[in-house]
């Protein structure tokens, strides 16, 4: 795991909870994540495709976007260097890069083009529901 620092902001305890999306072309991969968040209380929806993740976010009250770094139509590269532009709309949204591809060069362009924190996807997946209760500031 990889991460900038990012400041917790709770919430209400009678408030919905914060929109997640999973943003990855491996069906079973974002199924799963999405089960696993939903499984502690996280509303989460999957899309397969970078242009679609784009459109919900921008069109919704997204708070956190997990993104594969490689999927059709605007990858995950090109999904994080557009959220970062939208940072100024949505100061409170979240990317979380989650994949296979670790080597020097993908940890570094995500961080620079503007991801949070970057989870491996072989990691347990306790830790990538620790990192998105971290981004998101839920206190489940």
């Amino acid at each position: 795991m990889v991460s900038r620092s990012t400041p917790r902001h709770g919430r209400a305890a009678d408030s919905p909870p914060p929109s997640i999306i999973v943003a990855d072309d491996d069906l079973a991969s974002a199924v799963a994540t999405s089960a696993r968040l939903a499984a502690r209380g996280h509303h989460a929806s999957t899309q397969s495709s970078g242009d679609e993740v784009l459109h919900q976010v921008r069109g919704s009250l997204t708070r956190l976007v997990v993104a594969e770094l490689y999927i059709p139509h605007a990858d995950g590269r090109c999904i994080v260097a557009a959220l970062k532009e939208d940072r100024a709309r949505i100061p409170r949204l979240r990317v979380l890069v989650h994949t296979r591809h670790m080597l020097p060069v993908d940890i570094e362009w995500a961080l620079a083009s503007g991801a949070d924190t970057l989870v491996r996807k072989d990691a347990a997946p306790e830790v990538l529901i620790l990192e998105v209760e971290r981004l998101i500031g839920d206190e489940t």
